[in-house]
C-alpha cells in the first residue's frame, strides 16, 4: 500500500512538474495590428522561437525589421530597429500570448507608443 502511494504520488509531481515548465510556443506567421499614436498600422510577423529565445521579423508598409527578444510562460518581450529618415529608433515591444492571439504594448522613445494585437495565422 506504502509503494502504491509513493508511485501516485510520483506521477502527479511528474506531471505538475511537466505543467509548470511547459512553454508557451509562439513560432509561426501572425498577424498583426500596431495601434500607434500616428495611426493604425497593420504587420505580419514571423517568429522562430528557441526555449525561450526568439527571432524572426516583422513587415509592415515601412519595410521588414529583424526583431530579437524572449518568452517566458506567456509574457513575451522584443526589440527591433527601425530608420526614420536616417535616425536610427528601437522599437520596445511587449505583451502576453493567450493562446492563437497576443497583445501587449510598444515604446517608440521619443517619437510614442501605442498597443498591439496579433492573431496566429492559420
Amino acid at each position: 500500500m506504502r509503494n502504491r502511494q509513493a508511485v501516485i504520488l510520483g506521477i502527479v509531481i511528474a506531471v505538475l512538474m511537466v505543467t509548470l515548465t511547459a512553454q508557451t510556443n509562439v513560432a509561426g506567421e501572425w498577424t498583426m495590428m500596431f495601434n500607434l499614436d500616428s495611426g493604425p498600422s497593420p504587420a505580419t510577423m514571423t517568429l522562430q522561437q528557441d526555449g525561450d529565445k526568439l527571432t524572426g521579423s516583422i513587415t509592415s508598409a515601412q519595410g521588414t525589421f529583424e526583431l530579437e527578444g524572449t518568452i517566458s510562460d506567456t509574457t513575451l518581450a522584443w526589440v527591433f530597429e527601425v530608420d526614420a529618415g536616417g535616425t536610427p529608433i528601437e522599437v520596445s515591444v511587449d505583451g502576453t500570448v493567450d493562446g492563437d492571439e497576443m497583445s501587449g504594448s510598444v515604446d517608440l522613445g521619443d517619437f510614442g507608443g501605442g498597443d498591439w494585437t496579433a492573431k496566429r495565422t492559420p
